[in-house]
């Protein structure tokens, strides 16, 4: 709080305390006129506190705004160069045939498809700050399945799914990214020539992996930021952090399974979410 609100507020303040007093002591107070008093003071208070409460938040609804309107503007010049190197991307495949130009070609694709999913969550953030979250009907079952195809490009492990349709109403972007990071997570910790078991049943979303697994001792921490099951992987330790924060707020249960050696199964229940 500045300074000058805190003197401003002390002030008007001792003054209603002061006429208060002043007709308290001046007056031979009976119930009608205290009553009457009371009616006038109370008035003054309450548009004192409006008047000040406009004077301090007027400046911070100022700064939101330009904020945002930086953040609108950054993330419009960061679209532009993805959409001039997917548009270049494409002009170099036409017409190319030479197995080993394709190849690099490809793995640019990738980076710029990594870098969109990058872009987009970063935006998702960014926006999430300054504005209420957009929620919406969809088929989680889609969703899935495309983020599944974005794993697949890595070339690494392969993934088994057995998944019912489900529509449910949440926050898409940000139900993306939970399924982005645990199936990372699934991915990093996990030798490449396991499996990852994707099901989706009675309102249950279930991603299975064989990997290392987890400590039962360590279960509890898993959640706290920057905590990483494994110091030789890379990561920032932030992902189930994300994934528990999504949950939490928008009412999905969030169960994970684990054993050492054995692998990890993280189960996210929907059914509060169903349409």
């Amino acid at each position: 709080m500045k300074w000058w609100l805190f003197v401003l507020i002390c002030l008007v303040i001792i003054l209603l305390f002061g006429l208060h007093a002043v007709l308290f002591f001046n007056l031979e107070f009976t119930k009608s006129n205290y009553f009457s008093a009371f009616i006038f003071i109370t008035p003054a208070i309450f548009i004192s506190a409006y008047l000040i409460l406009l004077v301090a938040y007027e400046p911070k609804e100022s700064q939101d705004k330009k904020l945002e309107h930086l953040i609108k503007e950054s993330l419009h010049e960061l679209n532009l160069p993805i959409a001039t190197i997917k548009a270049n991307i494409e002009m170099l495949q036409k017409g190319e045939e030479n197995p080993k130009r394709l190849r690099r070609i490809a793995r640019i694709e990738e980076a710029l498809r990594r870098f969109r999913r990058l872009y987009d969550m970063l935006a998702y953030n960014l926006k999430k700050e300054l504005m209420p979250i957009e929620r919406e009907v969809f088929n989680l079952k889609a969703l899935v399945e495309e983020r599944v195809v974005f794993f697949r490009y890595l070339n690494r492990n392969s993934f088994h799914l057995n998944l019912e349709s489900m529509r449910i109403y949440t926050d898409k972007i940000g139900l993306e990214q939970v399924i982005d990071n645990i199936i990372e997570n699934s991915i990093k910790y996990s030798p490449k020539e396991s499996a990852i078991e994707i099901t989706m049943q009675k309102s249950q979303l279930r991603i299975k992996d064989f990997g290392i697994g987890i400590e039962a001792s360590e279960l509890p921490l898993i959640y706290q930021r920057y905590y990483q099951g494994s110091e030789g992987l890379k990561g920032e330790g932030i992902g189930l952090a994300i994934v528990r924060r999504y949950c939490d707020s928008e009412g999905v249960g969030l169960i994970i399974e684990s054993q050492r050696g054995v692998g990890t199964e993280v189960i996210l229940d929907f059914s509060t979410l169903k349409k």
